[in-house]
């Protein structure tokens, strides 16, 4: 069964040249929660969800302790977490000041993973549709955002250019 996006034209400035214009924008259909996600994950095993819960908890602490040492994460069909940072440009070395660093994080899907969001198939919303509340958000300042990106809505400024181990 061949999975429906619904995108919309949402308002959007383009960093460079402060022009307003517009980019898609996916309208999620809810969300799938953590448990609703261990409950599915155990669904005709005999893993109780407790178990998968505590596992899972296990893996991302370790994960986010990884991270902290500049570790990347493969988290094998999921992807890969990479830590990363982001910065001023300065035209000399010294000028650039710790102060002005903040920590990133980029994340690369595994194959399967792009795969599923990339078969799906793409149609507009209605109206009634795009003026509904949508929940969990990122932030408009958030650099995962797709739409807070080069305005093309691409959403491809979460993944990292080029190569398995290197964002």
């Amino acid at each position: 069964m061949a999975t429906k996006l619904k995108i919309t034209r949402a308002v959007n400035v383009n960093p460079s040249t402060k022009q307003r214009g517009f980019s898609a924008r996916v309208i999620t259909n809810g969300k799938a929660g953590y448990e609703e996600i261990v409950t599915e994950a155990c669904h005709n095993t005999t893993l109780h969800k407790a178990e998968a819960k505590v596992a899972l908890e296990l893996c991302m602490e370790s994960a986010a302790q990884m991270l902290k040492q500049g570790m990347i994460v493969d988290l094998g069909p999921i992807g890969k977490l990479y830590p990363s940072c982001n910065s001023g440009w300065h035209e000399h070395a010294e000028d650039l000041q710790l102060s002005e660093v903040r920590p990133g994080l980029y994340y690369r899907p595994a194959d399967d993973v792009q795969g599923a969001i990339r078969s799906a198939t793409l149609q507009w919303a209605k109206a009634e549709e795009t003026d509904a509340a949508i929940d969990d958000e990122p932030p408009a300042d958030d650099p995962a955002t797709p739409s807070s990106g080069s305005g093309t809505g691409s959403g491809s400024g979460t993944t990292p250019a080029s190569g398995d181990d290197e964002p």
